[in-house]
């Protein structure tokens, strides 16, 4: 059996690495001229492995058990950042605590896990009536700015359900990265294709039969038995299918919330601590972080979301702006703004998003309906995975569903 695989970031090196596993041919075809998509590590400063950076999908959390197996059969590592994901002090607007703002986020959690379908998480917290008080109104901003910064839409836009889990809290709890850059996975995965591969090969169409998929390139065709596309959300929506697929995938797809995030990185030029501050104004967050030397990177690394966060610091300008509020924000460290690295991901044409997020516009079924299979064609990446969507572990285990999938097809 032969599968072509669209996309050569987590979920589709991933199906590929199960189906050839299976003793099948596969050809991956990626648009980009690196494998990884939007997990990517570049030196910030050249020639400088210490300031190795993520400029995509960066934190490895609680959980992670498939990325975890698959670092280990390549004989990669984590690294401890010793600061926390989880944990961040909160700056600017009213004073509040970390401890304030965990209370108003646990109790959150539990009025949205009774939350009806389609509410947002704006109208949620306005009929809290515990969040009257002056200092709950500062915890309730700063869990707002967070929470906002990390889904990368407005309150108003993001469903009440997505903030339901509990597990996702604000208590610390370890952080890591992968030794090294989270790309070396994808670039472990690659190596064991053996001329699969094909970069700088965008997709452009998909045909489809009874017994044969077809993908169109700029150069010519793959035909296949199956198809695997694992491609973000905001790239599958442009892709045509012949025959046109059910309206329903297509209504699913278009309702489907995409995320606007933008990261910055800046050289430090004098050591730091392990750290991690929100600017509840700003609707970004910074941190600074060890390695695998066991050491503070020399990097002081920021995080923004939603597209107004993102036009108040003039992402599309440059880094400049953003980069004099980071060291407004964070005084106390000593950063170089002049070489400071700004990545952005919904301009890109091969991204259109940074990941998904659960918006008020999906419908009941979407979750269920996004992964489904169309016929041949089947379908990976994080936005495919449910309670595990734009995360790394929810890519990886959505390309391992999707060679299930296309095995079960085979036998």
């Amino acid at each position: 059996m032969r599968t072509v695989i669209v996309g050569a970031g987590f979920a589709g090196l991933m199906a590929a690495d199960r189906i050839a596993a299976a003793g099948h041919e596969v050809v991956v075809l990626e648009a980009r001229d690196r494998v990884g998509g939007r997990v990517w590590s570049q030196e910030l400063i050249a020639g400088d492995p210490r300031t190795v950076v993520e400029r995509g999908a960066e934190f490895v959390l609680d959980g992670y058990d498939l990325m975890r197996s698959v670092l280990a059969d390549l004989g990669l590592a984590l690294a401890d950042t010793t600061m926390s994901y989880h944990e961040r002090e909160p700056r600017g607007g009213d004073p509040t605590t970390h401890l304030g703002l965990a209370e108003v986020a646990a109790a959150v959690a539990v009025a949205a896990s009774g939350a009806p379908h389609g509410m947002s998480l704006a109208d949620l917290v306005a009929g809290l009536e515990f969040l009257a008080g002056s200092s709950a109104r500062a915890a309730l901003a700063a869990y707002l700015a967070r929470i906002e910064t990390t889904h990368g839409v407005l309150a108003n836009r993001l469903a009440a359900a997505s903030v339901a889990d509990l597990t996702a809290g604000f208590e610390r709890r370890p952080t890591w990265r992968v030794a090294g850059g989270n790309q070396q996975l994808a670039q472990g995965l690659a190596a064991r294709l053996s001329g699969a591969l094909r970069l700088r090969t965008p997709v452009r169409a998909i045909d489809q039969g009874a017994a044969w998929v077809r993908v169109r390139t700029d150069d010519g065709e793959v035909t296949a038995d199956a198809a695997v596309l694992a491609v973000p959300m905001a790239v599958l929506r442009s892709l045509p299918f012949a025959p046109a697929l059910p309206g329903r995938y297509l209504d699913a797809w278009r309702r489907a919330g995409i995320a606007h995030n933008a990261k910055l990185h800046l050289p430090l030029t004098a050591p730091a601590l392990p750290s991690a501050v929100q600017s509840v104004p700003g609707r970004f967050w910074t941190w600074t972080a060890t390695d695998g030397s066991g050491q503070v990177q020399p990097v002081l690394h920021a995080f923004a979301g939603t597209p107004e966060g993102l036009t108040a610091l003039a992402v599309t300008d440059g880094p400049a702006a953003w980069a004099g509020h980071v060291a407004a924000l964070r005084p106390e460290l000593s950063t170089d703004p002049g070489r400071a690295l700004l990545t952005t991901w919904n301009d890109d044409p091969w991204a259109g998003q940074s990941y998904s997020a659960m918006t008020v516009d999906m419908a009941r079924g979407d979750a269920a309906l996004i992964p489904a299979p169309a016929g041949r064609v089947f379908f990976a990446g994080e936005h495919t995975a449910g309670a595990l969507a734009g995360l790394m572990e929810g890519a990886l285990r959505s390309g391992a569903r999707a060679a299930g999938e296309v095995l079960a097809l085979a036998s």
